[in-house]
């Protein structure tokens, strides 16, 4: 093989591997991501909070969140150290137990009230929703929701007034 067919073949290469990274969303596949029923399992076992990323395939904003946020080395840490993490494709029909029945992660999607994507939705270690955050969050808000929600605290406070212990 020439030297020019070479560097064609190396350059398509890449080319491919590009394209891979952005259509993943990155390097957002790092820590440990479950379907929905096995993270709320996994969950009840570890008594840990859930973190399910509610997705589309086409969804940009998805894959923004995804490669910045989800790929963010520290947000990955307190992902693993805190949380059982679920990722759920609101228009896949892969089916789930889900309070008591079976349903389609689109089902469940729904079933949350949710039409907008991103969504991050936040379950006690029963599978009980704390609370469901629409949208792209930037990743040093995403951190601060992270331990709001982790060290519990939505139990006693605000998150007006947690903002406000922050600044202090």
């Amino acid at each position: 093989m020439s030297m020019t067919m070479k560097a064609i073949l190396a350059t398509a290469i890449l080319a491919f591997i590009a394209a891979l990274f952005f259509w993943t969303g990155g390097n957002a596949s790092e820590g440990e991501w479950l379907g929905f029923s096995d993270a709320v399992k996994k969950a009840g076992e570890t008594k840990r909070i859930v973190l399910v990323d509610v997705y589309t395939d086409w969804c940009g904003w998805c894959k923004k969140m995804d490669r910045d946020v989800y790929g963010d080395k520290e947000v990955q840490a307190v992902l693993g150290e805190y949380f059982v993490t679920a990722k759920l494709d609101a228009e896949a029909a892969t089916k789930h137990p889900f309070q008591g029945q079976t349903a389609s992660e689109r089902e469940i999607a729904k079933a949350y009230g949710i039409s907008g994507y991103p969504t991050t939705v936040f379950l006690t270690d029963e599978g009980e929703p704390i609370t469901i955050l629409p949208g792209y969050i930037p990743k040093e808000t995403f951190l601060q929701v992270l331990e709001y929600v982790h060290k519990r605290l939505y139990e006693t406070q605000s998150w007006e007034d947690f903002l406000k212990s922050k600044k202090s």
